[in-house]
């Protein structure tokens, strides 16, 4: 990870139904999410937004994670918060207390996105949530593993997400 990798999306001040809506929840997992928020609220973090943090090289050669906000300060993320879990380039609901040079973030969670898992097996699974909230699963058709990860990339594509996060489960206990 050298040098910057900073991808900040536009973030702009959502409310608590905007939250359930974009991470596509209903029923008891949306009152959880209240709770959180309700939980992590405070009179300084008050302000709910999306937030995607990027590492930042410093001028004594060191890195930072940070992220703007919409007036172009300054973002990092609250002392509460572990950095070793916070992974760059995702974005995350956070609680966000603006000052006069800088603001600072508590994560809520991970902002919703579907996902492509590639077991070592090597037959892609694909899951995502519909609008509803339901979860949905599906292994796509092909002949081969590059063919199968194809297939899954375009039919999400066809479904209409924005991105896709593709979680190789041989790497993840590394």
């Amino acid at each position: 990870m050298e040098g910057e990798s900073e991808r900040i999306g536009e973030s702009k001040i959502l409310t608590v139904d905007e939250v359930k809506k974009l991470l596509r929840l209903s029923g008891e997992k949306a009152r959880e999410l209240e709770n959180s928020i309700l939980e992590k609220q405070d009179g300084l973090f008050k302000d709910i937004m999306i937030v995607t943090f990027g590492w930042r090289l410093q001028e004594d050669g060191t890195r930072k994670l940070v992220s703007r906000l919409p007036n172009g300060k300054f973002l990092f993320p609250d002392r509460s918060e572990n950095i070793q879990d916070i992974e760059p380039g995702i974005p995350y609901v956070c609680l966000v207390y603006e000052r006069e040079r800088e603001g600072f973030a508590k994560i809520i969670s991970e902002e919703y996105q579907p996902k492509i898992y590639v077991p070592t097996h090597r037959v892609p699974v694909m899951v995502w949530r519909d609008e509803n909230g339901r979860i949905h699963r599906k292994a796509p058709l092909g002949k081969s593993y590059e063919m199968r990860i194809i297939a899954a990339i375009k039919e999400m594509e066809d479904m209409g997400f924005q991105s896709v996060r593709v979680i190789f489960r041989k790497n993840q206990a590394r």
